[in-house]
C-alpha cells in the first residue's frame, strides 16, 4: 500500500511549508518523498554540476526519474535539457539501467 499515491497529504503538507519556510524549494516526488532545498539547489544545478566538473554535455546524460512532471522534484533535471525517462519505481528505473547498458554493450567514455 502506498503512503499518498495521489500527492494529497503531501499537496497540503508543501502549502503549509511553503509558507512557513519560503526561503526554501518544496517539491514532491515519487509516492512518499518531499524534498527540502535551498532555492536554486535542485536535479538542475546538480546536472550542471556534472557538466562543469566531469566535463559531460548535457545532451550525453540521461536522468531516470519517478516525478519527471511540472512541480516534480525531478522535473528541474528535465527542465535542464537532460533526455528524461520516466519511471514507476525503484524495480523499472533498475530494468531501464540495465537495458541502457545492455544496449551500449559495456562501451565506456
Amino acid at each position: 500500500m502506498r503512503w499518498d499515491p495521489d500527492f494529497a497529504k503531501r499537496t497540503t503538507m508543501k502549502a503549509v511549508l511553503d509558507e512557513l519556510i519560503p526561503e526554501f524549494e518544496v517539491r514532491l516526488g515519487g509516492s512518499t518523498s518531499v524534498d527540502i532545498t535551498k532555492r536554486g539547489i535542485d536535479k538542475a544545478y546538480g546536472i550542471h554540476k556534472l557538466r562543469d566538473i566531469l566535463g559531460v554535455a548535457i545532451e550525453e546524460m540521461v536522468f531516470i526519474g519517478d516525478a519527471l512532471f511540472p512541480g516534480g522534484n525531478d522535473y528541474p533535471a528535465k527542465q535542464a535539457g537532460v533526455t528524461s525517462i520516466q519511471v514507476r519505481d525503484p524495480e523499472e528505473t533498475k530494468r531501464v539501467i540495465e537495458t541502457l547498458l545492455a544496449c551500449l554493450g559495456g562501451a565506456r567514455r
